[in-house]
């Protein structure tokens, strides 16, 4: 009998109306003052309880020489709180749509630790539905899975890296540099021009660390950013050359182009023109 009222009052009833409604269900045709006397409870704190219980359609009222009350039938109470509930739902989600947003903002969400984030890497490539956008030194089939799964569904992956690749889908669109194994630091992944992931290794500590966001800014920047390597590499390999080494008055002198430099100095295979 506990459970019952537990799961009563876990939905629409209060602890009150819980056990009025079980009592009346079980002694069909009782009396306030029967109710009250078996619940132990007083008369005056029962009787505006199954009033308005009555009112809600929980209870049936019997007029005459005494006031008889029965529960409603268990399957049309149900039925109809259900039908009330689904009402409501829609109600509320109709209010909701109204309410002015001042602000939409999109959440930063961070995550730490390496295989955290090539869990979340591979859902996300799962979850694709158009196009995948993928910047990484890591060894990429450490995605295989997803991506053999979205070969099956001919959705395209753009991927860009500046390490020798051993992968192969026919999806898959891959620029690479070639240069020899070196420690991987980065990852970056747009999917379908919603959702983006930004990884990279602490280089004092080890520790991998990564922000989620469907902030459009972010997704626009990180989209940019891996399309503009591609086109990078493409045009040093039309040209047989660096584009710096053609063109040295595209340089601007900034701290962040001789930082690429160096790195670039540091990896880039011996035999390179």
């Amino acid at each position: 009998m506990e459970d019952i009222i537990k799961l009563l009052t876990s939905i629409h009833f209060s602890e009150q109306e819980a056990k009025i409604y079980v009592q009346c269900l079980k002694t069909p045709g009782v009396t306030v003052f029967q109710v009250a006397k078996n619940l132990h409870l007083s008369r005056s704190s029962i009787y505006p309880v199954m009033n308005h219980m009555t009112e809600k359609g929980y209870l049936l009222l019997e007029q005459g020489e005494k006031e008889l009350y029965y529960a409603e039938a268990p399957e049309t109470l149900f039925s109809n709180l259900n039908i009330t509930y689904n009402n409501h739902i829609k109600d509320i989600k109709d209010a909701i749509h109204k309410i002015p947003i001042e602000v939409d903002q999109e959440p930063y969400l961070n995550i730490h630790g390496f295989d955290e984030i090539i869990g979340k890497a591979r859902t996300l490539i799962y979850s694709a539905q158009s196009e995948i956008y993928l910047n990484t030194d890591l060894d990429m089939s450490l995605f295989d899975d997803a991506f053999k799964f979205q070969e099956n569904k001919g959705i395209d992956v753009f991927a860009f890296s500046f390490q020798m690749q051993s992968v192969n889908y026919l999806n898959m669109h891959l620029y690479t540099r070639n240069f020899d194994p070196f420690d991987a630091t980065r990852l970056m992944i747009v999917i379908d021009h919603k959702e983006v992931l930004v990884a990279n290794k602490n280089p004092l500590s080890g520790h991998w660390s990564a922000t989620l966001t469907k902030n459009q800014l972010m997704v626009s920047i990180i989209s940019e950013h891996i399309h503009h390597d591609i086109y990078l590499l493409k045009l040093d390999q039309k040209y047989k050359k660096d584009l710096f080494s053609l063109y040295p008055d595209l340089e601007i002198g900034s701290k962040q182009e001789k930082k690429v430099e160096n790195i670039t100095n540091l990896v880039e295979p011996k035999n390179n023109d």
